[in-house]
């Protein structure tokens, strides 16, 4: 499979750069990566003291097969995108994806038929790869693997529990739902059997899609209940973390929802990679 780039946007859309879509990538800069960095010096020595990830751009020349029209289904795309736009790179190895806003897309010009353009994209996040994790608490599954394109376990522990990994850089957001019956439910995080950090909400409901999303950027803890989205970011315990980021490495996460009825949580960990 060669590398291929499309960008997604929040309803689900797709944009493909390929011969099935008549827009093709001619080249692409930006992939890789560049750091602010602070040095200390000790007697002609350096020692790195912090570093920070700037705002970085992507750009890359469009082809558009299908001249006008395929340049117009474009900026079709893009005006009703918005906000919240993903860039995916795929190959047989690697899946990822990084947030980005489209700061520019040149005139277009006619080029052997074909109209060409530059778009810029400034990336919003680290390249981000998702690992998904799955727990049922209360089930049957009786702690059986499954076999999907990311880990997922089942546990049929009344506090089920599962293990969880980042192998990307530091501090990788998490996303937690939870789905079924809950009463004051609460999340753990274990590190070598000592508790790192703790989700907690006071709330008793039935039949609910509960998510807390821990990306800075996008932090909520939203309900759903028969299609009717609320915000319930009150329900939380303040003195404990709720919005979970992972340092690298694997840990034991344990969800108990406080009820005897099955109820799945889903967790899924953002790694971040600063290049592809």
């Amino acid at each position: 499979m060669i590398r291929q780039f499309y960008l997604e946007n929040k309803y689900g859309d797709k944009y493909y750069f390929d011969y099935h879509n008549q827009t093709l990538i001619s080249q692409i800069n930006g992939l890789g990566f560049a750091l602010e960095l602070k040095y200390l010096e000790y007697k002609n020595h350096f020692a790195r003291s912090e570093y920070n990830i700037p705002l970085t751009e992507i750009t890359t020349t469009l082809v558009f097969l299908k001249g006008y029209a395929g340049y117009k289904a474009f900026v079709d795309f893009i005006s009703k995108s918005n906000d919240d736009i993903k860039l995916y790179y795929k190959t047989d190895t690697f899946n990822a994806y990084c947030y980005v806003d489209i700061a520019s897309l040149t005139k277009a010009e006619l080029v052997s038929g074909t109209l060409q353009s530059t778009i810029i994209l400034k990336k919003l996040s680290l390249w981000l790869k998702e690992r998904t994790y799955e727990i049922i608490a209360n089930g049957s599954s009786s702690g059986k693997v499954y076999s999907y394109s990311y880990p997922y376990y089942y546990s049929s522990s009344y506090e089920g529990k599962a293990f969880i990994k980042n192998e990307g850089l530091n501090d990788a957001p998490i996303v937690i739902e939870m789905i079924g019956n809950v009463i004051d439910p609460e999340v753990l995080i274990k590190k070598n059997g000592e508790v790192v950090s703790t989700l907690r909400l006071y709330l008793t409901a039935e039949n609910i899609t509960i998510s807390i999303n821990s990306i800075p950027s996008k932090q909520e803890i939203v309900m759903n209940a028969a299609g009717v989205v609320t915000d319930i970011y009150g329900v939380q315990d303040f003195e404990e973390d709720n919005f979970i980021f992972l340092d690298y490495g694997e840990y034991e996460i344990e969800f108990k929802p406080g009820v005897a009825t099955e109820t799945i949580c889903k967790v899924t960990v953002l790694e971040g990679y600063l290049g592809i």
